[in-house]
């Protein structure tokens, strides 16, 4: 068995070297033959994705977070319709969501699912803004959540705390944006303090955003917040560990297969916790898009 491990330096506070040597350890110990490759650069793991040649691999394998594993995926995808290997995440990021649906907490926990060669088919959702077209598995958000992950990135040094840190900093400037919602032929407008189109339950490492996600039923969970105040968003932070945040009335939550966003003022996007990109957005699930070891 031979495994690729495309390895991102710096993610979790530049553990990813350190990570990436302890998985090749204990596979080689398995008897599995593993070659790194390191991103030397911003987006070096994309770069390093599209070079790859899936099929001379018997699994492809991202050690860093959810950007990281953003980046393989569309740099697998981005000259091919499928991945005909499993995918692979170490989890050494800030946040580490989206690995949690697939019952992965540690890199033990990772690469216990390679040497026992146990995968699942996922779902990915694909959205187009100004930035261009791009795959997601964890999720795609607009408004305040953007802003969060935004502000997050001067905060990564307290890891997961960092999107704790950067949500009361942004309930001080605290704004809602009209938008028009279309999901399946239904259309809702109105004043909007977030939406975050999710594919998985988990955002900015335990926060429960979508309780109800799960990553291989064909749809995507949309949670749209309506217009709160900056009380109102206090009392629901705390919930949202747990995902009871969706028993409040200026919650909503909306599952579909494809939809469009606008806003009468542009949101930011942060796709699988990435910051890039503004409204109007185009969004669709791509049902077992992707085999993953999980």
């Amino acid at each position: 068995m031979k495994i690729c491990l495309i390895v991102n330096p710096n993610a979790g506070r530049k553990k990813g070297l350190e990570a990436a040597a302890r998985v090749s350890a204990l596979l080689g110990d398995a008897g599995i033959e593993c070659s790194q490759f390191v991103s030397t650069a911003p987006g070096g793991t994309r770069a390093i994705a599209e070079t790859v040649v899936p099929t001379d691999w018997d699994g492809i394998v991202a050690v860093g977070g959810d950007g990281t594993l953003f980046e393989v995926v569309n740099g697998l995808l981005a000259h091919a319709e499928s991945v005909p290997v499993p995918l692979g995440l170490i989890p050494v990021g800030t946040g580490n969501s989206f690995i949690k649906d697939l019952g992965i907490e540690s890199v033990d926990d990772a690469v216990d699912r390679i040497l026992t060669r146990r995968t699942r088919r996922i779902d990915l959702g694909r959205f187009t803004s100004d930035a261009g077209t791009f795959w997601f598995a964890n999720l795609l958000g607009a408004g305040f959540v953007s802003n969060v992950a935004y502000r997050a990135r001067k905060y990564k040094v307290f890891g997961a705390l960092s999107y704790v840190f950067a949500v009361l900093e942004e309930v001080i400037g605290l704004k809602t944006t009209a938008v028009v919602l279309e999901i399946d032929g239904r259309t809702i407008e109105c004043d909007a303090l977030f939406v975050e189109i999710c594919n998985s339950r988990f955002t900015g490492g335990n926060m429960m955003m979508a309780p109800g996600a799960r990553i291989d039923d064909g749809e995507l969970d949309v949670i749209l917040v309506r217009r709160v105040n900056r009380r109102t968003v206090l009392k629901l932070l705390p919930t949202i560990f747990s995902g009871r945040h969706v028993q409040s009335p200026a919650v909503e939550v909306i599952r579909g297969r494809s939809m469009r966003l606008t806003a009468e003022e542009p949101l930011m996007l942060s796709p699988d916790g990435e910051t890039f990109g503004r409204t109007p957005i185009d969004a669709t699930v791509h049902t077992a898009k992707l085999e993953m070891f999980g």
